[in-house]
């Protein structure tokens, strides 16, 4: 590592807990620097993991077979591209094609009637559209119909804030510019989703599951208006159940499931856990799973081999989170107290501890400040996506992890909230808060100006 990255340890207004921290300001335009202290053999790894991260794949046939095998149906052309140095997407502008942006997904599920009751034992079948699959590819390999487009508008209305500040927020909803296979199923509903920030998330895989239990209060026992719970999922091989981390309803339950799901629909790459090279193709898009694949013998007949599988998710486990900045301000200690005033912290929990069974030492064992539960949370009807997911309902998401939110903009060159980008800022993410949330968004509505620029300082220093 060079000097310019050089990380010093420091101790956090008392805690006992470390961060790292980088000296040189460059490291707050990036959420992928490797962690201070890792093993040597993991340092050159690391740099191969970023480079595949990067990299940009073709479809097949192709002269080269290290990176062919794209689509026939994809989002995008590289994981990087959705996710620029490891940072978040962002919504479409009103009136865009939405293929144009690969950093905003239209995912597919099925409604049900009950979907808004909680029922913690039962898991939703994951049904996209037959048609469609589970998610809409809006790019394809030649000769393969990609499988349609969109716009969005926004419909927008004024929050008035206690003393009278009139605050815009804005509703994306879908228009269908084009639609290539047919019509939706009567039962299929659609999810907008940006892509996530990818920060922490070796940490986030390391907490113990007990940890994350602990936190659990599903039937809202100590009375405080929140009832976080686990998102239970299928367990690998089918036999049973295992907690949800990641994804915005916790559908995955670790950081190789969530990058070879992506790999497979977002890119239509065959990997270990996903080896069919049609990607999300379905059973109706007969051009598409008989067009050619990049599947090859020296990879185990996969495109995304299980080697390259393992150094994508050594590189995202092992990519640093921002320390946080402006700890001894005064401000940051007054927004710290409003945070704690309004209820924030119930769910964002400030403060975490790893387990110790992570292959990676340096993540072992550690304390650290993701503010998040892990938890499902009613955030109430305004923010619901449009099906269930596993355990989820509609409206359950998971808590959202702040750490290194002020930095999305210089990490990606983009600005955009909640699952769907459409707060443009940490204001209007707080203001769309409801459900559990209800109460906090109010806190927040009744502060005087300088309190709230306070505490949008507080959250924009994690």
């Amino acid at each position: 590592m060079t000097a310019n990255f050089r990380n010093v340890f420091l101790i956090i207004a008392g805690a006992s807990a470390s961060f790292f921290y980088a000296q040189n300001s460059a490291f707050a335009a990036n959420y992928s620097t490797p962690y201070a202290g890792i093993a040597a053999k993991d340092k050159l790894d690391f740099q191969i993991g970023k480079n595949i991260f990067q990299k940009f794949w073709v479809p097949s046939p192709s002269s080269t077979t290290a990176s062919d095998g794209l689509g026939p149906l994809f989002n995008t052309r590289s994981c990087n591209s959705c996710h620029v140095n490891s940072g978040r997407g962002h919504a479409p502008k009103a009136n865009v094609n939405g293929a144009s942006v690969p950093s905003f997904l239209v995912r597919f599920g099925k409604s049900y009637p009950d979907a808004n009751i909680v029922k913690p034992d039962y898991i939703y079948p994951n049904q996209g559209d037959k048609n469609y699959g589970n998610q809409l590819q809006g790019n394809s390999s030649q000769n393969i119909a990609a499988e349609g487009d969109f716009t969005l508008s926004y419909q927008t209305h004024i929050e008035t804030l206690a003393d009278g500040t009139q605050v815009e927020l804005r509703k994306p909803n879908i228009h269908w510019t084009q639609l290539n296979y047919g019509a939706f199923e009567e039962t299929t509903r659609s999810t907008l989703l940006v892509t996530p920030a990818l920060v922490g998330m070796g940490l986030l895989s390391t907490i113990a599951n007990d940890t994350i239990l602990a936190n659990a209060d599903p039937s809202d026992e100590n009375q405080d208006g929140i009832s976080g719970r686990v998102n239970w999922i299928p367990s690998a091989d089918g036999t049973g159940k295992v907690i949800g981390r990641f994804g915005y309803k916790a559908t995955t339950p670790s950081v190789s499931a969530q990058n070879q799901l992506a790999f497979n629909t977002d890119l239509g790459l065959s990997t270990p856990r996903h080896p069919v090279a049609s990607g999300d193709c379905t059973q109706r898009q007969t051009d598409c799973l008989n067009s050619p694949n990049g599947n090859s013998p020296h990879l185990g007949n996969l495109e995304v081999d299980a080697q390259q599988a393992r150094l994508v998710d050594l590189f995202v486990s092992l990519s640093a989170p921002p320390a946080m900045r402006n700890l001894t301000e005064k401000h940051f200690l007054q927004g710290k107290a409003l945070f704690e005033q309004g209820g924030c912290a119930g769910c964002h929990i400030p403060k975490m501890t790893t387990g110790d069974q992570s292959s990676f030492a340096v993540l072992n064992n550690r304390t650290f400040y993701p503010f998040t539960d892990m938890l499902l949370h009613d955030m109430g009807a305004e923010l619901a996506s449009g099906f269930p997911t596993a355990s989820a309902t509609p409206r359950e998401w998971r808590t959202a992890p702040l750490w290194g939110i002020g930095l999305s903009e210089s990490v990606s060159g983009r600005a955009g909230f909640l699952h769907d980008g459409r707060a443009r800022n940490i204001e209007e993410a707080i203001l769309w808060h409801g459900g559990e949330a209800q109460a906090s968004q109010r806190y927040y509505k009744n502060l005087n100006q300088e309190h709230r620029k306070t505490l949008i300082y507080f959250l924009e220093s994690l």
